[in-house]
């Protein structure tokens, strides 16, 4: 098991802390702007079903995670990339609105990586989470879906 840091990816968005919490925390997950058919239960120990296929030239692309932890405008931990022997990675999204009603949201990844040859696994996270983040601003701040 390789001993390597989280990765942190932080967001600012021009809007309150409800509106953005509620763009990446209900039911229908990061559709349209993201995902393609996600789905999650609203609870912890709810379960989590990813899916996408725009984002990855029409090939659908699934996953499962399972929510840890869910405090309403400031949390939302989970687990994801399911693999032979449980999750491979802990996310945690946080979520702190300033003084004028603005909001940061950052993403610490806790990927497992065993060996020197996983860590393209962690920079196909890295590159995700950033996109990800991306397409959530516009999304949110200007009502437009580049994928």
């Amino acid at each position: 098991m390789l001993e390597i840091p989280p990765m942190e990816f932080t967001e600012h968005f021009n809007a309150p802390v409800e509106r953005v919490w509620k763009l990446f925390v209900n039911e229908n997950g990061w559709d349209p702007w993201f995902t393609d058919g996600m789905k999650m239960e609203l609870k912890n120990g709810g379960k989590i079903h990813f899916r996408w296929k725009r984002i990855t030239n029409g090939e659908e692309v699934t996953d499962n995670g399972l929510t840890i932890a869910l405090i309403p405008h400031r949390l939302w931990e989970f687990w994801w990339y399911e693999y032979e022997d449980g999750f491979r990675s802990r996310v945690e999204i946080k979520f702190q609105e300033n003084e004028n009603e603005e909001t940061w949201v950052t993403i610490v990844d806790h990927t497992l990586v065993k060996t020197i040859d996983e860590l393209q696994i962690r920079y196909g996270c890295a590159y995700g989470w950033g996109q990800m983040l991306l397409l959530a601003k516009v999304y949110l701040e200007k009502k437009i879906i580049l994928i």
